[in-house]
């Protein structure tokens, strides 16, 4: 895991030493192992590829980067986790380092873009000394952020917004539209489009490649087509389970190859229970186990963590969350990066980072992705009904299932209410029920237009699946994943963002994903040998959320403060509403996000 940045552009408009010593300091969180740059020049053109590493895979200083051969130049970001058999099968035998950095410029040598083969999560810059070509690529799922400038014919990119700023020397012009959307509709109208929070800097989309050719001419391609598609048999349960579970061996073990120690954040859900259990069972690696204490009873599942860690012979880390430094956690990752956090899910995630540093462990996996690619939250099911509801198909069965065993569990009103459901779904934007709860407390307002992504015409529920992996749930928590980590100088790595289980969960019925009440429910039988009853039975979904009260004491003189440090932002929210609900002594899900959504543009929009 790294930093990269860069200038492809002209001579003459170039990045000065000192602003490329700036940007070099700036990236040290993100690799604090060794900074370097390199520059290539032709013509009347030059390319100045930056790095910063965190060694992961072969530490020795051999591995550094900007990476070179006779043909490329290669500044990469993430990690590739077949490294080991793309060797074997390219037969690159003569490499000078064990690094999948090595192996990665050899096959982007030989194809200039990913193939199918490729598995990991990266954003890379490469560029051919042949064509005198620049190549800016993405992952398939967006794991690795990846920005870039278009500024008086010369591109500037960077892992952060910030190095952009570095580079180039342009002024932070505010993105008031994007700013308003966040306000009003929260962290799922972050990736509705490719804009950031600042006008001219844009977001390079996942599985896409920017081809910038010795002209300056730039080309956009899709490198992975983001399609479902669906499997109507529902026979041959058992051979799909028995197909899952070889599949999810050999997908996660790749994802623990690490020269380093690897930690990983254990809720009781399925899926971070199914790392550490796969991790122990498979491949006979104690992973370091770190949760939150909470006293906050609908979130707690340290009973099911124990029970986990006691039958793997585990000792779990327990964090417990406070009111000391969040302000400071919060203002320095927003320093670092220039983006906001999505949520406040992520602060409590700083305090795990926190922790899992001071035990000087360089990796940490999360379940994100289990959710959105198996079925796993309320909505979820919500949408299964839909879906069963409009193909009429054995709706009266799935309804009553539903209303057992999934309604009792769900504290949300339109998440519990199948008819007050499907009339909102009228109104198409995300978060349109939380909008309606914090309208009172926005001044300044714009409707969003948003352009209907389709990703499977003919069911609702996968498309929507679809939707929560590739636009409004999980982007923004990958993003926030990266931004906590990498401040904290630790690789995050997701095993369940792998292109072959997508590929797997668009091969079954829906189902298979959805069956006797039980989200990811061949999930669950896929790894009932690897996991205890307690976890594979458990149906209630608890979610990782703390309420922003048990964070901030919020109706401090010095909390009002910073939450009011910003005038711009301030003439955007109905600053004596606001004030008003500071004196709760609890706020509900939406005030709290909306709270913190003005606390992280104050910082925001008051950044030198």
């Amino acid at each position: 895991m790294c930093g990269i940045a860069g200038y492809f552009g002209y001579q003459k408009d170039q990045p000065n030493f000192g602003q490329i010593k700036k940007c070099l300091n700036l990236m040290k969180n993100r690799g604090p192992d060794f900074q370097g740059f390199n520059k290539f020049s032709f013509e009347n053109k030059v390319s100045i590829m930056l790095h910063s590493r965190l060694s992961i895979i072969d530490p020795e200083s051999r591995a550094n980067q900007p990476f070179e051969d006779e043909s490329g130049i290669l500044s990469f970001n993430g990690e590739i986790y077949n490294y080991l058999e793309l060797k074997k099968n390219y037969k690159l035998n003569q490499l000078k380092t064990g690094s999948d950095t090595e192996v990665l410029l050899k096959y982007l040598n030989k194809f200039s873009l990913p193939k199918e083969d490729l598995d990991g999560m990266w954003s890379y810059a490469y560029f051919d000394k042949k064509k005198r070509e620049l190549i800016l690529c993405r992952d398939r799922f967006g794991e690795k952020p990846l920005y870039f400038l278009y500024h008086n014919s010369n591109y500037y990119y960077g892992s952060n917004i910030s190095y952009i700023f570095a580079l180039s020397g342009i002024n932070k012009n505010l993105n008031e539209e994007k700013i308003l959307s966040f306000i009003s509709y929260g962290f799922k109208s972050l990736f509705l489009n490719n804009k950031t929070f600042f006008s001219e800097i844009k977001n390079i989309e996942s599985s896409s490649a920017l081809i910038i050719n010795n002209q300056l001419n730039l080309k956009k391609k899709f490198i992975w087509r983001k399609i479902t598609h669906i499997e109507t048999d529902n026979s041959f349960y058992n051979e799909k389970k028995i197909k899952l579970k070889s599949l999810l061996i050999e997908t996660f073990s790749k994802r623990f190859r690490s020269d380093f120690p690897m930690a990983c954040l254990l809720s009781g859900g399925i899926d971070s229970s199914a790392i550490v259990g796969l991790a122990k069972t498979i491949n006979n690696i104690d992973l370091n186990c770190f949760s939150i204490k909470t006293d906050d009873k609908n979130y707690d599942e340290s009973e099911r963590i124990d029970s986990l860690c006691k039958s793997f012979n585990l000792k779990p880390n327990y964090v417990r969350l406070n009111k000391i430094n969040n302000y400071d956690f919060l203002e320095k990752i927003i320093s670092d990066t220039y983006y906001p956090l999505s949520s406040i899910s992520y602060l409590v995630y700083a305090h795990l980072n926190k922790a899992v540093k001071e035990k000087n462990f360089r990796v940490l996996l999360t379940g994100i992705g289990g959710d959105e690619i198996f079925a796993g939250y309320y909505t979820h099911h919500m949408n299964y009904l839909v879906q069963s509801f409009k193909n009429r198909k054995n709706f009266k069965n799935i309804f009553s299932t539903w209303k057992k065993f999934t309604k009792p569990l769900v504290r949300s009103k339109i998440l519990s209410d199948f008819n007050y459901y499907r009339k909102q779904l009228k109104k198409k934007l995300p978060s349109f029920h939380e909008k309606e709860e914090i309208s009172k407390f926005v001044k300044k307002r714009k409707e969003l237009k948003v352009k209907e992504k389709i990703f499977c015409k003919k069911n609702f529920f996968r498309n929507q699946l679809s939707k929560d992996l590739f636009r409004d749930t999980v982007p923004p928590q990958i993003l926030s994943a990266d931004q906590v980590s990498m401040h904290f100088s630790i690789e995050n790595r997701t095993p369940f963002l792998s292109h072959e289980l997508f590929k797997f969960s668009n091969s079954i019925s829906d189902e298979c994903l959805i069956r006797n009440g039980f989200g990811k429910a061949i999930l669950r039988d896929a790894l009932s040998e690897f996991l205890p009853e307690s976890i594979i039975n458990f149906r209630e979904k608890i979610g990782f959320y703390a309420n922003i009260n048990k964070l901030f004491h919020t109706n401090s003189k010095k909390f009002k403060d910073q939450l009011f440090q910003s005038n711009y932002i301030n003439s955007i929210i109905n600053v004596n509403q606001v004030n008003k609900l500071l004196q709760k002594d609890y706020m509900n899900n939406a005030e709290s996000k909306f709270i913190f959504c003005v606390l992280n543009l104050a910082i925001l929009s008051n950044l030198k």
